[in-house]
């Protein structure tokens, strides 16, 4: 037995020896084969995602590219310009977006109730996000100096600053697909008889989508069966001199209805004093900053500057850094009587600003002041 069992156990390791290198070559196969079946899975699955995302991606488009014809009809809404896609919306569309609610109590700025409605849509600002804005071929890298032009189907149309969509609360702005009247909860026969033609403006029919801009006074900007939103840039004629120490020694007023002027001091208008939390895009806060000047607004209107919707205001600098603001920013919301050109800070003339600079201090951003004014142009866009 013993014998048998020393004789065994050595011819039992010999054939092992032996077959070990076979073994570690099918073991060592095997794991090769697996490792390259799994590599090929994995890219596989991952090709597969890739495709899944771009046919989502292409799907979502699709969706919104509608025939050129259903614009023509009115049925569907066209962002155009300086964009990276040019976008076709229709009313399903632009309720697939997140959507906002605000209420609107609107009256004109020549007196007339248009009535009080809740309205529900996407944010402007979302929209022009999506469509992308991408300026071609300017001078100036900073978005600050292009205007919104939105149209309605009945020909009309106005301006919209950058800076006012951007550079304020999303919601402000909307592009609604939804409105309901604001009813008054006492019965009509509580109700002075006076009221009544007023009542009967919550029964009319809101053409929609409709833009509402709900921080301005007036609703003249307010526009209903909206069909083009088109991102231009008006290519501003602007001096680019370069100064070591950037100043005007005065600005010009100047463009389109306006009687030309030129100030080396502020004129003799009321005096506003601004405090305002300065942040910018850039290096973020600044610190509390006391400016004080006259208003932009009070200084357009005694150049004589037409009430004209279609028209937008463009400050610029010796060295080309500029700004656009909208006639209706200015003259229909109450933020614009705080747009002012400032000559003090911290009510000391300060060269650095460049003696005169633009404050526009209900933004949320700092990037749309302007040192050292030196030409201040309106513009038609009609």
């Amino acid at each position: 037995m013993k014998k048998r069992d020393s004789h065994y156990f050595p011819d039992i390791r010999g054939r092992a020896l032996r077959a070990l290198p076979i073994l570690l070559c099918i073991l060592l196969l095997s794991f090769l084969l697996g490792c390259q079946d799994s590599q090929e899975d994995r890219n596989v699955r991952d090709e597969v995602s890739r495709l899944h995302a771009e046919i989502d991606k292409l799907s979502q488009k699709v969706a919104l590219m509608s025939p050129r014809d259903q614009l023509l009809s009115g049925k569907d809404m066209l962002i155009t310009g300086e964009v990276a896609q040019t976008v076709c919306l229709s009313a399903k569309d632009l309720a697939r977006f997140e959507c906002s609610e605000v209420r609107l109590n609107e009256v004109s700025r020549d007196g007339r109730y248009h009535g009080a409605f809740s309205y529900r849509g996407p944010t402007l600002r979302s929209l022009l996000e999506f469509a992308g804005i991408e300026k071609k071929n300017s001078d100036f890298n900073k978005d600050l100096d292009l205007a919104i032009v939105v149209k309605d189907k009945k020909g009309q149309q106005i301006v919209l600053s950058w800076g006012e969509i951007f550079y304020r609360n999303a919601p402000d702005v909307i592009i609604a697909v939804e409105a309901s009247p604001v009813i008054p909860h006492h019965k009509k026969n509580k109700i002075p008889e006076e009221y009544y033609p007023w009542l009967e403006e919550l029964e009319r029919e809101v053409g929609l989508p409709k833009l509402v801009l709900a921080r301005d006074f007036y609703s003249d900007r307010c526009l209903e069966g909206i069909i083009g939103i088109e991102v231009v840039d008006l290519h501003p004629t602007v001096s680019r001199q370069k100064q070591e120490v950037l100043f005007s020694p005065q600005f010009t007023v100047s463009g389109y209805g306006v009687n030309p002027l030129s100030y080396s001091a502020l004129p003799p208008l009321d005096r506003i004093e601004i405090l305002f939390k300065e942040v910018g895009d850039g290096q973020g806060y600044h610190g509390l900053k006391l400016f004080e000047g006259v208003s932009l607004a009070q200084i357009l209107e005694e150049a004589g500057i037409p009430r004209d919707l279609d028209s937008a205001i463009v400050l610029s600098a010796p060295d080309g850094y500029r700004t656009l603001l909208s006639y209706g920013e200015l003259f229909l919301s109450p933020a614009g009587k705080n747009i002012i050109i400032g000559d003090l800070m911290a009510r000391t003339k300060v060269k650095e600003r460049g003696r005169f600079f633009l404050i526009t201090p209900d933004d949320l951003s700092a990037d749309r002041h302007v040192k050292s004014v030196q030409k201040i142009e309106v513009i038609s866009l009609r």
